[in-house]
């Protein structure tokens, strides 16, 4: 039995782990303390563009951890999906 538990703790952290984006430090590989568009490209699902609010070409800790934090929480301002089915008519 314990020779389950193991990789069945495996299978349900490891994505967790493996979603977890990269810190500022680990990001900043060259630890100038700005991250690069290269350095920003391997945080899967960052918009560069978009986290660089001052249009500067580099993203200061400041703005990494407002983006990192968008990644990783869900957007409440959207809608659920509406589940399929036939079109509706419209509304006169």
């Amino acid at each position: 039995m314990r020779a389950f538990i193991l990789p069945i703790l495996l299978l349900i952290t490891l994505p967790v782990i493996a979603a977890t984006p990269l810190t500022f430090e680990e990001t900043d590989t060259d630890g100038d303390g700005l991250i690069s568009a290269d350095e920003a490209a391997n945080v899967e699902g960052l918009d560069f563009n978009t986290a660089d609010g001052d249009n500067d070409g580099t993203l200061t800790v400041d703005e990494y951890d407002i983006a990192v934090e968008k990644l990783s929480s869900p957007n409440p301002a959207r809608s659920p999906t509406p589940a399929a089915g036939p079109p509706r008519p419209p509304e006169p």
